[in-house]
């Protein structure tokens, strides 16, 4: 599987692929177009691409995160603000899915950049982290106690708009004299106008400056202390232990970032004793924005929710029926509980009926055994290729050979716990299984009430499974996954849900209608 990173910067949209552990596949630079459906036009037209290029399926892509060099809104989906390029009040991810049709989240640029060294950068052992991002603008990524700091209004980090001259150069925000309108690409670009006429860029200033033009030197150094000054503040105010500088202008050593951080660690508050804060530069250079966008749709983009239908709690009088209506809700799976009256108090559905449902339907089967002597099930089982068969950790002392057995027949294998049973005792498991099912009741009969804890233990099992470089392994979720429950264990970290007499088989809808709100839910 892999995401998508797309960097919209001031003159250059910047996309690339990264694989599952967050290195870069390829990438592409396009000129920004100031027309949004242009612009996403264009970014559609360079990923396709890429993707062709590197034989790289559309169903492989899980999510895209876009970086802008502006204001994003709490759901992550629209630009409130882009001074630069003149956008306001952009949804951008609706844009982006007319265009691709993979789903996005959107982040400030800047924190991208700062989440990109964090994750899997310079900065993978810092707890707090000022990342500045020196190109057109400046923009500056904060990290707090391993937390990307949004602010109030989610415009935390806009650094470039310090007031720093007053009634100075106009800024694309609408105030004058903003430090990134003399020491960002932007600014610089106006000074060597001045110095040197209409046809001169911040790439004249400092080749002067190389060739010993005091103007230009003294013009940079101007440059340095204003910005160094505004960075100063930042650090003295949060007291990062790592300061980080990405961005195109950060290729700019000699004459500009060098100096820089003389200036911060010379003008910097400091007490006796102090561990000294690291200045960096960012491990990923002017990608550092698209490896955090990417890592950030990792983190927000999941996979859909999958939904698997518990045959027990449907019309078993009329099953055929069910399981046409199933068919046309586009159900995922179709669940079944084989019980056995020793490991849980209760029998229900025999092998026979599962063989004849599956000669029924193309609807993958998820059977889950609640059984003492689950080899013996598996053996009477007719599986095909995208079945799942989970049996229990608790059930057996002989769980891998049971775990091969499930394999050999040609179907997935699965490790179902109780809510009583941790996740981490399945460490030596997790090599040979294709799902994780996680009881929020205790099995065996339908219509409980979700165990206290359940949530949490989710959360937890999906941070101890990408700890372990698990990432896409798939939790399945079984017990009182209602309507009201559904969205808040997809958002804890599950993907596929048991549904029943709460949510699918609920008698105030049909099962095409509860199912299609349970995906709106979840959205």
């Amino acid at each position: 599987m892999y995401y998508v990173g797309v960097d919209i910067g001031g003159t250059k949209v910047n996309i690339g692929l990264f694989d599952e552990e967050n290195r870069l596949i390829c990438n592409a630079k396009i000129k920004v177009q100031k027309n949004p459906d242009a612009l996403f036009s264009s970014i559609a037209e360079s990923l396709f691409d890429l993707l062709q290029t590197n034989g790289i399926e559309k169903q492989e892509i899980m999510g895209c995160g876009i970086g802008i060099p502006g204001t994003v809104s709490e759901d992550k989906k629209t630009a409130i603000k882009i001074p630069n390029l003149g956008i306001e009040n952009l949804n951008i991810a609706e844009l982006f899915y007319k265009y691709t049709g993979f789903k996005s989240v959107v982040i400030q640029d800047s924190r991208a950049a700062a989440l990109g060294e964090y994750t899997s950068g310079n900065a993978r052992q810092s707890k707090s982290l000022i990342c500045i991002t020196l190109g057109t603008g400046i923009g500056t990524g904060v990290i707090l106690n391993g937390k990307i700091y949004s602010g109030f209004a989610s415009s935390a980090g806009e650094l470039g708009h310090f007031p720093a001259i007053p009634n100075g150069r106009e800024c694309g925000c609408g105030k004058r004299g903003c430090v990134e309108c003399y020491s960002a690409g932007k600014g610089l670009d106006i000074t060597a106008k001045e110095l040197y006429g209409e046809n001169a860029t911040a790439i004249t200033l400092f080749d002067n400056a190389k060739a010993g033009d005091k103007k230009a030197v003294d013009a940079i150094i101007n440059a340095v202390e204003l910005l160094g000054k505004v960075i100063v503040g930042a650090v003295n105010l949060l007291s990062p232990d790592t300061l980080i500088f990405s961005g195109g202008l950060s290729a700019q050593k000699e004459f500009f970032v060098e100096p820089l951080k003389e200036y911060i660690l010379n003008h910097k508050y400091k007490t006796d004793g102090e561990k000294e804060m690291e200045i960096k530069d960012a491990f990923w250079g002017e990608n550092a924005p698209l490896a955090g966008a990417a890592a950030y749709a990792k983190e927000y983009c999941k996979r859909p929710p999958m939904f698997s239908a518990s045959i027990m709690c449907a019309d078993l009088l009329n099953l055929e029926k069910d399981i046409r209506k199933l068919e046309q809700a586009k159900i995922d799976y179709i669940h079944f509980d084989i019980m056995d009256a020793h490991f849980v108090n209760n029998l229900m559905l025999p092998t026979m009926l599962v063989d004849a449902v599956a000669r029924t339907t193309d609807i993958p089967l998820d059977i889950h055994l609640m059984v003492e002597n689950p080899d013996s099930i598996i053996e009477q089982l007719s599986l095909r290729e995208n079945d799942i068969v989970a049996v229990h950790y608790e059930s057996t002392v002989h769980i891998q050979r049971t775990l091969s057995l499930i394999k050999q027949k040609g179907a997935k294998a699965a490790v179902a716990i109780n809510p009583g049973t941790p996740i981490w005792v399945l460490e030596d498991l997790l090599c040979d299984i294709d799902m994780v099912l996680i009881m929020t009741v205790n099995p065996g009969f339908a219509g409980q009430k979700i165990t206290s804890g359940s949530f949490n233990k989710i959360t937890k099992a999906r941070e101890y499974l990408s700890k372990m470089g698990y990432d896409n392994l798939i939790i399945e979720v079984d017990g009182n996954c209602s309507f009201e429950n559904v969205p808040k264990l997809y958002s804890a970290g599950a993907d596929i849900f048991v549904v029943g007499s709460s949510s699918v088989f609920n008698k105030d809808y049909t099962i095409e209608t509860a199912t299609k709100k349970l995906r709106e839910d979840c959205k």
